[in-house]
């Protein structure tokens, strides 16, 4: 996807949460997962489909004028805009691996929402990355902390 606005950012946001949440539920589907994991699996799908809601819940009560601002200069390149490869099979991961690569995932959505923060020239654009990316470090933390747990157990 090509992130040209607030608005694109967005919906490249939501994608990935989404896209993470189905192939997690994928995963958690195979046969050949063990009752650990797929509880494992499912619990982190269902954390990715609420954060995909939360996400939507910007989109709906930001500002119009915020959500149709170009920031397509800082995306150009960007490897930020990772984006789950939907044929990556989870099942198969081990519990570290799994989590390895759901929080390279966030830490690319955090990184790139500090990265804009700083280049934002409207207050509105600031504003707007600044809630994005407390919301995104909070679940984050609440989604490492419950995966902590699951490894404990």
């Amino acid at each position: 996807m090509k992130a040209e606005t607030y608005r694109d950012l967005i919906e490249w946001t939501q994608q990935l949460h989404g896209q993470l949440a189905s192939s997690l539920e994928a995963g958690a589907a195979d046969s050949q997962t063990g009752e650990r994991m797929r509880a494992l699996l499912q619990y982190l799908a269902e954390h990715e489909r609420r954060m995909q809601q939360m996400v939507l819940r910007f989109e709906q009560q930001a500002d119009i004028k915020v959500l149709d601002s170009w920031v397509y200069d800082h995306f150009t390149d960007n490897p930020r805009m990772r984006t789950l490869d939907a044929g990556q099979r989870l099942a198969g991961l081990d519990h570290d691996a799994l989590c390895a690569l759901v929080f390279d995932l966030h830490n690319d959505a955090l990184d790139l929402y500090r990265y804009l923060q700083g280049r934002a020239e409207t207050a509105g654009g600031r504003e707007l990355m600044q809630d994005l990316l407390a919301m995104e470090e909070h679940e984050t933390l609440r989604l490492a902390e419950q995966a902590q747990r699951a490894q404990d157990l």
